[in-house]
């Protein structure tokens, strides 16, 4: 298993225990509990706030230590029998309808690795840990470069963006949900017309290599697109570096 992960840059498994997602989606469904048009037609920042309270609470109702005892297996492969850390919050990645929400540009992020958005030089050892929750289709997936993550940072050339109307302030509540403030955009050293997306069934997800370029899930549904994802390091890759924070400044935690 760890050979895909490490030729491919992510592995795609099926969870252990159907009712972890069963809890998400419970939850997603307490607080978005009206006619999807309403919420399709907020404003953003609006959306962003409900959006965020819903993240919330997914993060109080333990999931990620949750997710560790029932993965176990899985895990241990990934961090090569080390000791896994968590990032002690995950995000919740709400992506209203493109066709009906002219700002929805903003609710889905660009191209991008982790390390864009961290100096950390254990960030590149890192993994995503990505899983749908609701209304996940082939038209609203996560999109990735195949083999990407073998590519060295130094030959990405990346720059930052002003992006109309985008205007996200840091410590926002769309901060808060994992949208940048200040966006970058690749301008070289990734061909970007070889996407592809990640193929995943109700109850699986994926892990991926935190080099590996993804993002720019657009949602070409009528549907809001509702999934989850949160951070994994092994402990020895920390080494002695005090600050264990990983590329969004969330701390890294065992169980």
């Amino acid at each position: 298993m760890s050979k895909i992960y490490k030729k491919n840059g992510f592995l795609i498994k099926t969870f252990q225990s159907k009712e972890l997602v069963k809890k998400l989606r419970k939850i997603v469904k307490k607080h978005f509990n009206k006619n999807e048009n309403y919420y399709i037609n907020l404003p953003r920042k609006k959306f962003s706030k409900i959006a965020l309270k819903c993240q919330e609470e997914i993060n109080k109702s333990n999931f990620i230590e949750k997710f560790h005892l029932t993965e176990k297996k899985t895990i241990k492969e990934l961090v090569k029998n080390e000791i896994p850390l968590y990032s002690n919050s995950g995000y919740l990645r709400v992506v209203r309808p493109k066709s009906k929400q002219k700002i929805n540009s903003s609710e889905n992020l660009g191209w991008h690795r982790e390390t864009f958005y961290s100096k950390r030089k254990f960030i590149k050892s890192a993994t995503n840990i990505w899983l749908p929750i609701l209304n996940t289709r082939k038209e609203n997936m996560l999109q990735y470069i195949p083999n990407s993550h073998k590519i060295p940072d130094k030959k990405i050339i990346r720059r930052r963006v002003r992006v109309k109307d985008y205007k996200i302030k840091k410590n926002s509540a769309e901060h808060k949900l994992g949208y940048v403030y200040a966006p970058k955009k690749i301008k070289k050293g990734v061909n970007l017309n070889k996407k592809t997306k990640f193929v995943l069934k109700s109850n699986q997800y994926v892990a991926f290599s935190a080099m590996l370029i993804h993002g720019n899930g657009e949602n070409n549904t009528n549907k809001i697109r509702f999934a989850y994802n949160f951070g994994l390091l092994a402990k020895n890759k920390l080494k002695n570096q005090s600050r264990r924070l990983d590329s969004r400044n969330h701390e890294y935690i065992e169980f």
